[in-house]
């Protein structure tokens, strides 16, 4: 039996391996004929192809004993795992480190039981007695190299494996790619969920692709519950017609900026946001969503509510001030005039007020004013308007009134309510009231000023009569 064995040209320089190929028999040399010589021109073919593959290929031979050898590699192969002439024949855990063996038998093994090509990716790291001086040599000592291997078996018509095909691919540009982009993506995702604002994004189709940390914090809905239940909506029924006019907005390229808007939560709160918008386009420049940025402005919008209410109440009180009293006396005489009715205008102070709050004290003093108010406020409609307008004065809108009496009426319910007892920290004390009215009614001749005016005049008129009563102008 004549063993022949096919040894590529591996670069040695030594002479007997000049040629391409060489063909090696243990009894003779076999003579070269014509067909022979078409033979060796087409494996020179064969050969220059096959090393110059910038894959690494290895053929190895699998043993009756199981044992693995390499018969066969291309010039990439044998420069990268440093094998020599005296490398082929011999077992694989004579060849390569201890630590790589291990790793190739096992995948050899694993592609003979399964009967078909297996694919896998692994990482080496290049020794540091490499030689990096090799021509074509692209790999430098210390090096991790990352490698994607698919070994094919190769059976006899006995179904053995009698053969395995390993091609290696050095895909390490392509994975520093990927770690790069994971690195950027891991950026991404810290600021992404660092991020103090609620932030997420949509697709064309305005449906949730994503959500930070934040959103989930603010609005209620896990990330979970968010990206598969598509009837969640955020969006209070009064504010979807101006998204929309957003989402047209967006897909036009436009970055909508900052805008108050009120969103609903999990839990069906309303919170107020300051709401921006910036268009997503995919890798052919078409618009393909949006990213939305919430920020909470709840505590803001809370503060700026009680700066307003400050500025419109009174802070002993909290019964509107004279601010709010002007600016709602001349929104109720434009409804007044629209509707044809009557507005009535109270003016009214505590009788003597003074002297409790000189011989009793400005605490006392205080706490009359509060119990007051809280009793003339028992009195009028709920649709009225009691205000503070400074010291112990008080003003009374009474609105839509069909009848002049109905504000009399109120005006003596007031008065009565004053006669029972009054016990302020201890003080038993006695309150009256003068009570002064006009009215705003057709043909609507007065201003405003007019109007408190008359009312004014009809308080001290009260006084002059004895206090503790009521005149209209």
């Amino acid at each position: 039996m004549i063993e022949v064995f096919f040894i590529f040209n591996f670069g040695l320089k030594r002479a007997n391996y000049s040629s391409k190929i060489s063909f090696i028999n243990e009894r003779r040399i076999m003579s070269a004929d014509k067909n022979i010589l078409e033979s060796l021109n087409k494996i020179d073919l064969f050969s220059q192809l096959f090393n110059n593959m910038s894959d690494l290929v290895y053929v190895t031979k699998v043993g009756k004993d199981g044992k693995f050898s390499y018969v066969l590699a291309n010039e990439p192969a044998t420069s990268f795992s440093g094998l020599t002439t005296k490398s082929f024949g011999k077992p694989l855990e004579e060849v390569l480190p201890k630590a790589v063996f291990n790793i190739i038998e096992a995948k050899y093994k694993q592609a003979i039981d399964s009967g078909e090509p297996i694919t896998y990716e692994d990482k080496i790291l290049v020794s540091p007695s490499f030689s990096s001086n090799k021509p074509n040599n692209k790999y430098a000592p210390g090096q991790l190299v990352y490698w994607e291997s698919t070994i094919t078996p190769v059976c006899n018509q006995n179904g053995e494996c009698t053969h395995l095909l390993a091609v290696v691919r050095d895909i390490t540009e392509r994975k520093e790619r990927e770690n790069e982009l994971k690195r950027m993506n891991d950026r991404f995702e810290l600021v992404w969920n660092s991020a103090a604002d609620a932030m997420y994004t949509f697709d064309r189709h305005q449906n949730f692709v994503s959500v930070n940390k934040s959103f989930i914090n603010l609005l209620g809905w896990t990330e979970e519950e968010i990206l598969n239940d598509r009837t969640i909506s955020i969006i209070p029924m009064n504010s979807k017609e101006d998204l929309k006019e957003i989402i047209n907005r967006v897909k036009n390229g436009e970055v909508v900026p900052s805008h108050e808007v009120q969103r609903i939560t999990k839990h069906g709160k309303l919170i107020d946001v300051l709401a921006s918008y910036s268009p997503i386009y995919d890798g052919n420049g078409n618009w393909d969503g949006a990213v939305a940025v919430y920020k909470d402005i709840s505590e803001r919008k809370k503060y700026e509510e009680q700066l307003k209410h400050h500025a419109l109440h009174d802070y002993l009180t909290g019964m509107p001030n004279r601010n709010f009293f002007s600016k709602m006396l001349k929104e109720e005489m434009i409804r007044a005039e629209k509707s044809k009715r009557t507005l009535a205008v109270f003016y009214l102070d505590i009788d003597k007020f003074k002297v409790i709050n000189d011989t009793l004290g400005h605490d006392i003093g205080d706490e009359l004013l509060k119990e007051f108010s809280r009793r003339v406020k028992a009195c009028i409609r709920e649709k009225d308007l009691l205000a503070r307008i400074g010291g112990d004065e008080f003003g009374i809108l009474i609105t839509n009134l069909y009848d002049k009496k109905k504000s009399i009426e109120i005006a003596e319910r007031i008065l009565s309510s004053f006669r029972s007892n009054w016990l302020i920290e201890k003080h038993h004390i006695r309150v009256a009231s003068s009570i002064g009215i006009s009215f705003y009614s057709p043909p609507y001749k007065q201003d405003e000023k007019l109007l408190l005016k008359q009312a004014d005049i009809a308080l001290y008129k009260a006084k002059e009569k004895g206090r503790g009563n009521y005149q209209v102008y």
